[in-house]
């Protein structure tokens, strides 16, 4: 069935010559009430009709008969102004909503596309910090909204492993007399003990920093003791790593770090010898990219003094291998916005190389999460709370606060413990998520935590709603039957609040390819907001159960709560169903 935009794009491509696809692209949702339900710009036809934008329109909205579905056609200031027949609407989108369930706002657009995301990306034998969940919020919003548009997705975890941080681990877990006996007891928190007693020390014997090169040295020379701490090391941090990421529910389908590439090097460097791209620079190997950028980059050091290599090295390898692999179409890195020379390097640097595909790599940067000291200045580092900003201490910091607004409200829900933290969980996402992808962020609990106003569990809440409406109804969710919209009296969602939920259900395959389209989830979080909003003031203003529009008002309901549930489940916020 064609759409909406299909439908318009269908009657001006005759009346103007234009490619109805190119129609379609340019059709946009008006941002005021009364201006219809789609409109149409006028102003790229005025320097081919030699004509202006408003007359064009004055003349299209005579000349064009309104199609199936549309009750007239008006213009205004430049644009061409559609209002759909809203039983014939409702009909139509509560139909498709129900039918097609947790397909719609499917795709098929990225079939036979493959796309790789790189995200998350922890340093191993260090806790996962606070500001690490923007990043990977982001990255598997992004894998779940390309997968919906039909993309083979890989999720890559490309893990800090290696490099001279190993060393000091290593210098301190010696130095302490700790040995193969003391791995299996081994903690993160222990790991992240020995790693800031090393800064300490080194503060006053600076000559450690020395011995942790040296340490990192002998490890990637492939000393079999060292290897053994090494192992170790990672693997704990593996254990809490993939111990936070089932609470948010994230997952990855490649956990290969920067140790994988540490042996898969030589490739990369004999390619840059033979396509004479390596310059010696004060005893380093580097590649010269000062002919490109507005005023010149810096070059990519390839190659350290002491021959040793450094990310882009390693990062050069983990790209020619996702190509190999993969054979990607798109390939993202979502990492913060302190990164971007980074990535313009490597990819110019895999363009010198010759790779054609340099131009589908991507990076996709985010402004960081800013906290309040107690000196009340906003910086990066401690909660206001007064949590270290580690993740783990954020979640259950959280949890601990939405049990005890849960306890207010009712002292059985709030020793419901999973619950608190899934909301939880959906407070902080939210919080991250509501805003665009490359504006600095202020976390505030209060506002963040809060059951009202642009929060997660106020979005939480209006699905909560209509489960509960659903439940006492004796209805299962995702239940449908095609005979359920048999002799439904369409012409009840005319009225305003019941139009406004349908009119948004409507949006949301347009939101999910803008998303992708900008690669800010921010565009569905702001969707899940408006639509919890027109459900909390239809649910205000219409009672459902007992009324005598009580079969059209719980389609209604299933519809918006299967496309609520899908927005929610988009951007990393858990559906829940009571709370």
């Amino acid at each position: 069935m064609a759409t909406f935009k299909q439908t318009i794009a269908a009657v001006i491509a005759p009346a103007t010559g234009l490619d109805a696809e190119a129609i379609e692209a340019a059709i946009t949702l008006p941002q005021h009430d009364g201006h219809g339900d789609f409109s149409f710009p006028c102003f790229p036809l005025a320097k081919t009709l030699r004509k202006s934008p408003a007359l064009i329109a004055d003349e299209l909205a005579r000349s064009l008969i309104p199609p199936q579905g549309f009750s007239k056609i008006e213009a205004l200031a430049g644009y061409l102004n559609f209002f759909v027949d809203k039983a014939l609407f409702a009909q139509r989108v509560l139909g498709e909503v129900l039918t097609q369930g947790a397909a719609y706002g499917n795709s098929t657009e990225g079939a036979g596309k493959p796309v790789v995301i790189d995200f998350s990306s922890p340093n191993m034998g260090k806790e996962l910090a606070f500001h690490h969940l923007r990043g990977t919020m982001i990255g598997n919003s992004l894998s779940r909204v390309y997968a919906k548009r039909g993309h083979p997705v890989t999720r890559v975890n490309h893990l800090g492993d290696w490099g001279t941080s190993y060393g000091k681990l290593i210098v301190m877990f010696v130095r302490e007399g700790l040995g193969e006996k003391d791995l299996p007891t081994l903690t993160l928190e222990h790991l992240n003990r020995l790693y800031k007693a090393f800064s300490q020390a080194a503060e006053k014997e600076p000559e450690l920093e020395n011995a942790a090169r040296e340490a990192f040295a002998k490890l990637e020379a492939g000393d079999a003791y060292f290897h053994v701490l090494w192992n170790a090391f990672r693997e704990v941090t593996l254990v809490e790593l993939r111990r936070l990421y089932a609470i948010l529910n994230v997952d990855f389908d490649s956990w290969v770090g920067e140790a994988f590439f540490a042996n898969r090097l030589q490739p990369v460097l004999a390619l840059l010898e033979e396509k004479k791209l390596l310059t010696t620079s004060q005893g380093a190997e580097v590649v010269d990219l000062e002919a490109f950028g507005a005023t010149g980059m810096p070059p990519a050091l390839i190659r350290k003094t002491d021959g040793s290599t450094l990310y882009i090295t390693r990062d050069l390898a983990a790209a020619l291998y996702r190509q190999a692999e993969y054979a990607f179409d798109r390939s993202f890195y979502v990492v913060d916005n302190g990164q971007s020379l980074h990535f313009q390097q490597l990819f110019k640097v895999l363009e010198l190389l010759g790779c054609d595909w340099a131009s589908r790599c991507e990076h996709i940067p985010f402004g960081l999460v800013l906290h309040k000291s107690e000196e009340g200045n906003w910086e990066k580092g401690k909660t206001r709370s007064g949590h270290s900003s580690l993740l783990k201490d954020v979640l259950e910091g959280a949890r601990e606060k939405i049990a005890a607004i849960m306890a207010e409200k009712n002292p059985d829900a709030g020793k419901d413990v999973d619950l608190a933290l899934r909301i939880a969980v959906g407070a902080l996402v939210f919080s991250e998520m509501k805003n665009r992808r490359l504006n600095d962020i202020r976390f505030e609990w209060e506002q963040a935590l809060s059951f009202e106003g642009d929060s997660g569990p106020y979005v939480q809440n209006a699905h909560v709603r209509l489960c509960s409406i659903l439940r006492k109804a004796g209805i299962q969710l995702n239940s449908f039957y095609p005979k359920d919209l048999d002799g439904v009296r369409w012409g009840i969602y005319e009225e305003p609040a019941s139009f406004a939920v349908a009119e948004l259900l409507s949006q949301f395959p347009d939101r999910v390819g803008a998303a992708a389209i900008s690669r800010d989830p921010c565009t569905l979080a702001q969707y899940a907001l408006s639509l919890a909003d027109a459900t909390h003031r239809f649910l205000h203003g219409s009672r459902v159960l007992g009324s005598d529009e009580e079969r059209e008002r719980l389609l209604l309901v299933r519809a918006a709560r299967s496309v609520l549930a899908q927005a929610l489940e988009l951007v990393g916020v858990p559906a829940i169903e009571r709370m």
